[in-house]
């Protein structure tokens, strides 16, 4: 029987190692498709730039508690308060491809402050990818019971007749409810000036008490005061108007045309983490929102869930960054 000529060594191991690369390539090519599918499996951050009890913390673990039914693994909700959620959210953005370091993200970090602040550290649009809206919560213009106008354009008039500065007080520095103000002041055209207290209650303590004209404050802080006859609502900044406040006309309906402005919430992750994770995230977040008792809970906060593609909420970020940034940049023009 004739016998093959035997191969060289070289050549036979040369073609070992490339079977032994290829075997090794499609191991992990494998592998990696089973972490996907098979995630998660471990515990999940969900950061929240804020103490617990606010709006934001409050919607991270309502989130949480579905996600952790629905997907098998912990989700879990950390606070990490500081510098008005800037702390957390580059803490997130700088968990590059980490899919186990999410947030639930707000207006003030992701829109307001790329212009606030001169060394953020961070690009909410490069360094972290949006997954959905959660919701929006919308302001209410009040002025005290004993105020004379009764509705916003009667304010309006009397504010561009002052012949002094108008003061008005805010719940702090790059609050929602600053930039509304300072949005209204600049739109109707007279001088004013914030006066910041360490949070809405104070806010809304200082208009009872007759010591400021007018504010634009959370419906949810506001909406006693309004049913006990001790505040007067005028106008909501959202297009449609509140549910907990459905008399109320909005600014648009009040003569603003297009005026909108309020807080906003939606989950973020890093950049960088797979595609498929995204849209498991946004899948699972958007079916939560949709729950009876998930959506109820949201309205009676004032904040009617919204929810958003990716790319949608990306191009709502950007949108809001560069009508905050406007806002601000007006805001330190002399005169």
């Amino acid at each position: 029987m004739k016998m093959k000529p035997r191969q060289p060594l070289s050549l036979l191991r040369r073609r070992l190692v490339a079977a032994a690369g290829a075997t090794v390539a499609l191991a992990a090519t494998r592998a990696g498709f089973a972490q996907s599918q098979a995630y998660p499996n471990k515990r999940v951050r969900i950061l929240v730039g804020f103490a617990p009890g606010g709006i934001v913390d409050t919607l991270a673990r309502l989130l949480a508690d579905r996600l952790t039914k629905t997907m098998g693994q912990p989700f879990v909700v950390e606070n990490r308060p500081g510098a008005g959620g800037n702390l957390a959210t580059g803490l997130v953005a700088r968990a590059k491809g980490d899919p186990y370091t999410i947030m639930l993200g707000s207006s003030g970090p992701l829109a307001v402050s790329p212009t606030t602040e001169a060394d953020l550290g961070f690009d909410p649009l490069v360094d972290l990818i949006p997954i959905t809206i959660v919701a929006k919560t919308p302001l209410v213009v009040v002025v005290p019971a004993g105020s004379p106008h009764k509705d916003l354009q009667s304010l309006i008039q009397a504010m561009k007749k002052e012949s002094k500065e108008v003061l008005y007080p805010t719940p702090g520095v790059g609050s929602p409810q600053l930039l509304a103000q300072e949005a209204f002041r600049q739109r109707v055209g007279f001088a004013a000036s914030p006066v910041h207290y360490t949070g809405s209650a104070q806010a809304v303590m200082a208009v009872l008490a007759n010591e400021f004209p007018f504010t634009i404050e959370n419906p949810l802080l506001t909406l006693g005061h309004i049913k006990a006859g001790k505040l007067r609502a005028l106008a909501v900044t959202s297009r449609q108007r509140a549910p907990l406040l459905p008399d109320v006309p909005t600014m648009s309906e009040s003569g603003l045309d297009g005026f909108e402005a309020g807080g906003w919430y939606g989950l973020v992750a890093p950049a960088g983490i797979p595609q498929d994770i995204v849209n498991q995230l946004h899948a699972e977040t958007v079916n939560a929102l949709k729950e009876p008792e998930f959506a109820k809970r949201i309205a009676d906060m004032a904040s009617p869930n919204i929810t958003s593609t990716p790319q949608e909420f990306k191009e709502f970020i950007a949108a809001e960054t560069q009508k905050w940034k406007s806002v601000l940049l007006a805001a330190k023009k002399p005169g």
